[in-house]
């Protein structure tokens, strides 16, 4: 790698000069401005670092230790973007020797956590400076800045890609191709690379294995589906196996004729989560010892592989979670989240004649509450099974009631949810309809005692 410009000009500088002339960028320039607009011209040529040259650096490939990681909450936010500041942190961590120089920025302030990393790179001309003088450190890295600053650790590639949105003569359009030809990246179904697309945290995970050359055991993954648990990456995602691979350190050993590894250890993450329900993107999880369960059972809520509550409907859990992040927001109180998806059944469904429940019948909630959402209407037992399913989706325990209201008895069903050694009543549809006639009769969270109807269990 040629040294980083600085130095080079330091040495030129050195060399013999005629009076009245200064050596400038190998010419004599007569100095016939002030030495001020000289000193100027100097730091213009000192603007931009060198840029890094193949195998100037080596990565630190084994052993293969994790080099992402989740959030103290337990997830991985696997379409967080990657921000200039975290990528350069995460770089400058698997470089087997950083580079020792330092370039300024005006926007990095003193003791940042990512001030030795960006600095670094930057003077070294892996991540370098865009002639402004800042880093941008908040800003994300995009799909091109990534692959620039990944293309001097890849051999140069005589193959030549076309994409339909990076033209020949742009700047990264080397560097992407680079990139692509390794298997860093590759085009979307249209042949497009998306070059200002943010990279995102599971697009990381994907770039940096092939980086690294590392491949998930997708076979013991299967085998162990408890090795680490993030609530927001399904076993289903795409990425799943590449963020399980970033994310857990393990020994191996080669699959002989084939690009996969075989592990033959991992390391299981220290406890980390506090213990009880968590509701993350809609949702809802259970964690114990500070681990997320899978594949189990706690009370009344059962818990899949994945470690997500199920009602055992899939279509109706993925229509409960919708509603969840819709309709509620992680700042709010577990009284405020039930208001909300109270408000949200009683508001945006009609009543219409259905199949009445019979007293003492059970398990019949899932699938009124799934028609009940399908079809926008129901009769009393799909407005109680729909606000029944929704808060126990966030982790409350909500009952259903068949009983009789009023003076002739009508049959009825409600909800009973029992916080803080309060026995409480929920009805939505009568609020319902009694809305619709005039009447602001507030049927959330009543006693009995306090009904305005009577109420026959």
């Amino acid at each position: 790698m040629r040294e980083p410009l600085r130095a080079a000009l330091c040495g030129k500088l050195r060399k013999p000069h005629f009076r009245g002339y200064i050596y400038l960028n190998r010419h004599f320039i007569k100095r016939t401005f002030p030495r001020l607009l000289s000193a100027a011209l100097v730091l213009c040529c000192l603007a931009e670092p060198a840029s890094a040259s193949y195998g100037a650096y080596t990565l630190r490939k084994e052993p293969h230790e994790k080099y992402l990681d989740g959030t103290p909450a337990g997830a991985f936010q696997p379409s967080a973007v990657l921000t200039r500041a975290q990528a350069a942190n995460l770089l400058y961590g698997l470089l087997e020797q950083p580079p020792a120089g330092d370039w300024q920025f005006t926007d990095i302030p003193a003791g940042a956590w990512y001030e030795r990393a960006a600095k670094s790179l930057a003077w070294a001309g892996i991540l370098p400076d865009d002639g402004s003088g800042r880093f941008r450190p908040d800003e994300p890295l995009t799909r091109k800045e990534c692959a620039a600053m990944l293309a001097g650790f890849l051999e140069p590639a005589t193959a030549s890609y076309r994409f339909t949105d990076v033209p020949s003569e742009s700047p990264e359009a080397g560097a992407i191709a680079c990139a692509v030809a390794h298997g860093l990246f590759s085009a979307d179904e249209t042949g497009a690379f998306r070059p200002d697309f943010p990279m995102t945290r599971a697009e990381t995970a994907v770039v940096f294995n092939h980086l690294l050359g590392r491949a998930p055991d997708a076979a013991e993954l299967a085998r162990t589906p408890e090795m680490r648990v993030f609530p927001d990456v399904n076993f289903d995602h795409w990425a799943y196996a590449a963020i399980m691979e970033a994310t857990t350190t393990h020994t191996y050993t080669a699959v002989p004729g084939s690009p996969n590894e075989r592990w033959t250890s991992f390391e299981r993450e220290a406890a980390r989560i506090t213990d009880g329900f968590h509701s993350i993107d809609g949702w809802l999880y259970f964690a114990r010892d500070g681990h997320f369960l899978t594949s189990q059972t706690v009370g009344s809520f059962t818990f899949g592989a994945d470690g997500r509550y199920t009602t055992g409907n899939a279509a109706l859990d993925q229509k409960l979670a919708e509603i969840i992040r819709t309709q509620t927001s992680g700042g709010m109180t577990r009284d405020e989240t039930l208001r909300a998806l109270y408000n949200y059944v009683r508001d945006n469904f009609t009543y219409i004649k259905r199949d009445l429940v019979s007293k003492g019948q059970t398990g019949w909630e899932p699938a009124y509450a799934e028609r009940f959402f399908a079809d926008g209407r129901g009769n009393c037992y799909g407005f109680a099974a729909a606000f029944q399913q929704l808060a126990r989706a966030i982790g409350v325990e909500a009952v259903t009631v068949v009983g009789q209201l009023g003076k002739n008895r009508q049959p009825h069903g409600w909800v009973e949810i029992s916080l803080d050694g309060v026995n409480a009543v929920y009805d939505p549809e009568i609020e319902m309809v009694y809305r619709g006639r005039g009447c602001a009769f507030d049927m959330f969270r009543f006693q009995y005692s306090a009904a305005p109807f009577d109420y026959w269990k």
